[in-house]
């Protein structure tokens, strides 16, 4: 059997975020929807050729969105959203204003809830399925997309996300066999549509089936099976992120041509991937999609050779959506860290050598390539550092927990800092101007002195805190002009780190990250923020919050080393940011911000796998923020997650104050029962500033007094739901005066 190669999805945002930049444009009219159009084309050929030379035999269709992969296969099976009714890929005004808010019947509409990918860190938009109406399915986009390949010269197959999967991530709790009917219907219509184009086989992107049985929604299964009996596609299940628990015996008993092991997130024994391999033919994970380290070439390789199989595909463990494009431009990383990085172009060739090697093409070059990759890791400077890690391996109790406990601690706060009811802040970035952007690139560029640079910053901090008391917000920030990334900002500052200059990532819609790479043992040579916090503390008699970025969230949002444990890893930045805090409060600042809004997103998927997560993640949070006074107050940061299960460890943080992301989602997360639940005090977050929306005061005080209906008064602080970064100042200045106002009305009544 010859070994084939298909990929299960590719970066969007291009070699230099063409992506981004063309569909930005769009959006502010600076080119036509053709014009958007011609872009992407040339993005998803560029994709395809580029797998083509690499080797790859099979391609995919519908891999591309124009903004999120969950609303495309709404859009494919003509399901209409609740607020925007029907979107699609011809028109795309109401497909944009479901993504990012916009008029909808005169009305405006704030943009679908937003949520992270399984544990990734891409945001998927939450669809609000309208069962009430008509579904109706549509084949156009993916009849556009092969006629696109035929100029390629490709053999491509459908990709769209399967029932399961799309009914668990849509959060439907209301399930019943009417609905399931109805979803599998369209499924059906729309695989007719695609047998009408030809296709033989459709590539179902099943990752809720892959996690296992206890990460579906009841009656989600069911749908998956019963498209399986009424499809006359084969059907190629693609599931990841786990080893299908408790579902894979019967899932290989149903009608499936073949299905795919993920063997990076949880390996699968040579036995058990026999055992499968009798039922159904399969596709192997083997180079791993998420992590960006070179792969062990000849162990991969063996192993496959010991499988008693003959049919099957090599691919990547998931899509290469969650990791940069390509090396080629990275012409500044040291040459021993680039020879073991792997990005999505580079997994090709990784995937390549291993299909040569098992069609006898080639069997040198993997031990060259594992050699080089060895050889360059031993040569990395800065990989083990004797005093960080004697540092963690000395670390008592005592330096996990707080000398007072939380309820105290909050008493003694409220005195000393003359904390008021209702206390407004923000979640500590401010707008980023074109020119904070400019004197950052000035700076590093050398064309500014780092006097000119310093003073230019300050200048801008300078203007943040006058607009803030001009609004007249009770507790301050700096507004981190001088950042440029929550977490790259760190890592600059942080030994053990290093930077890619285009390994970014896509994170919603046109909203790209360039996560730092963790390459060695992680400490601080130097304070990072408390110039600048001092500074803005002493333009103001106001309460200023220190920013700081949590250890979990550092590592989580990081390409992080894999040669040891996180844990490890999340000590030593704890210890780092430790530093950090007790510098901070040495120097005046008194409220200090530690954000973790990864901390959710970072629980593994596996539940046996949770409580050694949450005990270490929580100790490397209490480890950065236990080296204060207790009349410092602690606040943390969370968003969009889903934090009933976590509510424990989320108590055992032992922050004074959290802030969590709340309006876009309804306010769902500020039930009564969060009063009985949390113990600490709480900022549920009130405007959405995922949108260019403006936060009504009608609106923010319906917020604020249902947060007093269901919360305790002096525990309540009143913020966004996160940082400004994104947002312009006039509509920021609008939405905090409104948010100000609103307060205070609140505060009267009461």
């Amino acid at each position: 059997m010859t070994a084939k190669i298909l990929v299960s999805g590719y970066p969007r945002v291009g070699s230099k975020r063409e992506y981004k930049w063309n569909v930005e444009k769009y959006w502010r009219s600076e080119i036509t929807l053709d014009e958007l159009n011609k872009s992407i084309d040339q993005l998803i050929q560029k994709n395809w050729e580029t797998q083509k030379i690499n080797g790859v035999d099979y391609f995919l269709v519908g891999d591309f969105s124009f903004y999120d992969q969950v609303l495309d296969t709404t859009t494919h099976l003509g399901i209409p959203q609740k607020r925007f009714g029907y979107t699609n890929h011809t028109d795309l005004e109401n497909y944009f204003n479901a993504s990012r808010g916009g008029e909808v019947n005169g009305n405006e509409e704030s943009p679908l809830d937003m949520t992270k990918w399984f544990d990734t860190n891409y945001h998927y938009l939450v669809p609000e399925i309208d069962w009430d109406k008509k579904f109706q399915p549509t084949s156009e986009r993916f009849e556009y997309e092969l006629k696109l390949s035929a100029e390629s010269q490709i053999n491509v197959l459908p990709k769209i996300i399967g029932p399961a999967t799309l009914l668990t991530l849509s959060k439907e709790t209301k399930l019943n066999d009417e609905k399931i009917e109805k979803l599998v219907n369209a499924y059906k219509e729309l695989f007719i549509k695609f047998e009408k184009l030809g296709f033989k086989e459709v590539f179902l992107d099943e990752g809720a089936l892959g996690v296992g049985k206890h990460a579906l929604v009841e009656g989600a299964y069911s749908a998956f099976e019963q498209l399986t009996k009424v499809s006359n596609l084969d059907i190629h299940l693609f599931g990841y992120f786990g080893k299908y628990e408790g579902l894979l015996e019967d899932l290989i008993s149903l009608n499936i041509n073949r299905i795919h092991l993920d063997n990076c997130y949880e390996e699968f024994s040579i036995d058990e991937i026999n055992k499968i391999s009798k039922e159904v033919k399969l596709s192997l994970g083997v180079v791993n999609g998420r992590t960006i380290w070179k792969s062990n070439l000849l162990s991969i390789a063996e192993k496959i050779q010991q499988l008693e199989i003959d049919d099957y595909l090599i691919s990547t463990s998931c899509s290469l959506l969650h990791v940069p494009y390509s090396l080629d431009l990275e012409d500044e990383l040291d040459s021993n860290l680039k020879n073991i990085l792997s990005f999505a172009e580079e997994k090709l060739f990784e995937l390549n050598l291993i299909k040569n090697y098992l069609n006898d093409l080639n069997t040198g070059e993997l031990e060259l390539f594992d050699s080089v990759r060895g050889k360059s890791d031993e040569d990395l400077k800065g990989r083990k550092v004797d005093f960080v890690r004697s540092r963690v391996k000395e670390l008592s109790p005592d330096d996990f927990r707080r000398k007072v406990k939380r309820e105290e601690r909050l008493k003694m706060q409220l005195s000393d800092l003359k904390i008021p009811n209702l206390p407004t802040t923000t979640i500590g970035s401010f707008p980023q101007t074109g020119e904070t952007r400019l004197l950052r690139r000035q700076y590093k560029s050398g064309e500014i002195t780092e006097d000119q640079y310093k003073d230019g910053i300050k200048s801008i901090i300078k203007e943040t805190v006058d607009i803030q008391e001009q609004l007249d917000i009770d507790v301050l920030v700096h507004g981190e002009a001088e950042r440029n990334d929550m977490v790259e900002y760190f890592g600059e500052l942080l030994e053990g780190f290093a930077f890619s200059k285009f390994g970014w990532v896509q994170s919603y819609g046109s909203r790209c990250v360039k996560p730092p790479i963790i390459f060695g043992d992680v400490y601080r040579n130097a304070p990072m923020t408390v110039e600048w916090s001092a500074f803005a503390q002493s333009l103001t008699t106001k309460l200023m919050k220190g920013m700081l970025t949590g250890p979990v969230t550092i590592l989580q949002w990081s390409f992080y080393r894999d040669d040891i444990s996180k844990k490890e890893v999340a000590y030593q930045i704890g210890l780092a940011l430790r530093d950090e805090v007790n510098d901070l409060e040495s120097n005046g600042i008194r409220i200090i911000q530690i954000d973790e809004p990864a901390i959710r997103e970072g629980l593994p998927l596996n539940p046996r796998l949770k409580e050694d997560y949450l005990d270490w993640a929580v100790n490397s949070f209490k480890l950065s923020a236990s080296g204060v006074s207790s009349n410092t107050q602690i606040h943390s940061h969370m968003c969009y997650s889903e934090f009933d299960e976590i509510l424990d460890a989320i108590n055992a943080l032992d922050v004074d104050v959290l802030s969590i992301e709340a309006s876009r989602s309804g306010m769902d997360l500020v039930g009564p029962s969060l009063k009985e639940k949390y113990e600490g005090a709480i900022g549920p977050g009130v405007y959405d500033i995922h949108s260019p929306l403006v936060l009504q005061y009608e609106d923010a005080v319906t917020r604020i007094q249902d947060l007093v209906k269901n919360l305790r008064l002096n525990n309540i602080w009143i913020n966004p739901d996160c940082g400004l970064k994104t947002r312009n100042w006039e509509e920021v200045k609008l939405s905090l005066d409104n948010m100000v106002k609103a307060t205070k009305k609140v505060k009267e009544s009461l």
